[in-house]
């Protein structure tokens, strides 16, 4: 039985892992820590740490949920590689003196192949299923620092195995002397879980530290955005990503982005639609080694 729980759990984190799409990652589980939320973000190619503005923040800098100054809902959906399915969800109120904000996050893996050994085919196939549920704090201190925290509760599912733990994130979000330049520093998923099937899951502890710049381009209500920012992801090497965002028309926003020292994935492009209270957006990830492709979506919702 242990080799049998021990082989389901492979193949499931494997799904999971090359999802990331990384080297390195083999030593942490819940592999759904490292997937974005937003097609905005990953059509800039995730370099978002020092952008601010949405309820998405919650999902990439806790304190840039300062940033926004009404309510606002963000929803989300992935179609990712080998029949991954994520969701993510994510609303934001601006309250005194904390800007609160509420979370979620479903990674279903199906139709995974269960073998006690090399077979043509299975004895039957199963699902694994990773839950992430937060909430998220931020204050303004001043015109210029904001700070955020994230908690969250973690579950991750596989056969009949099962982890769960907790995880905070901390955040920072700076307005530099530099007019129209951000700094953005998160230090993300720091806790513990309990074991699955006797062996030891570690979470992918992360550090990102970014700058974006509003380029003197467009309008004041359709500005153009630069970002960039350093990865470092526990057990990998570190990772640069670069993103931009131009603005040809108020409503309409063109974007691509890229990121360095991936197995499987470098460049990413999308656009987004602007209409009254609703972001339409969209993001193109392609993959390499015949992995496929990711089509990304999501809606943003402000008052």
């Amino acid at each position: 039985m242990k080799l049998k729980t021990n082989i389901l759990g492979t193949l499931s984190l494997l799904m999971l892992l090359q999802a990331a799409g990384a080297r390195g990652q083999w030593e942490s589980g819940f592999a759904v820590l490292q997937i974005g939320a937003g097609a905005r973000a990953a059509a800039m190619g995730e370099a978002f740490a020092a952008v601010a503005g949405d309820a998405s923040a919650s999902f990439w800098n806790p304190a840039g949920a300062a940033g926004v100054n009404s309510f606002h809902a963000h929803l989300a959906h992935n179609e990712w590689i080998q029949e991954v399915s994520h969701d993510a969800a994510a609303v934001l109120f601006p309250l005194k003196p904390f800007h609160f904000g509420l979370h979620a996050v479903v990674v279903s893996v199906p139709g995974i192949e269960q073998r006690l050994y090399p077979t043509e085919d299975p004895l039957s196939t199963f699902s694994a299923h990773d839950v992430v549920l937060g909430a998220t704090f931020a204050r303004r201190l001043g015109e210029d620092l904001a700070l955020g925290l994230n908690l969250r509760y973690l579950n991750e599912k596989i056969h009949t195995e099962s982890a769960s733990g907790f995880s905070i994130d901390l955040g920072a979000h700076y307005r530099t002397p530099l007019r129209g330049m951000t700094a953005g520093l998160v230090v993300q998923h720091l806790g513990a879980t309990r074991a699955m099937a006797k062996e030891e899951v570690t979470l992918p502890r992360s550090l990102r530290a970014g700058l974006a710049y509003t380029l003197p381009l467009g309008s004041e209500e359709a500005p153009w955005l630069v970002s960039a920012e350093y990865v470092s992801i526990r057990h990998q090497s570190g990772h640069l990503h670069v993103g931009a965002e131009i603005r040809p028309l108020e409503m309409l926003a063109l974007r691509a982005g890229y990121q360095t020292g991936y197995a499987s994935r470098d460049f990413s492009a999308g656009f987004g639609v602007h209409t009254g209270r609703f972001w339409i957006d969209y993001a193109f990830v392609p993959f390499q080694e015949e992995l496929g492709r990711a089509h990304r979506f999501s809606l943003s919702i402000g008052s």
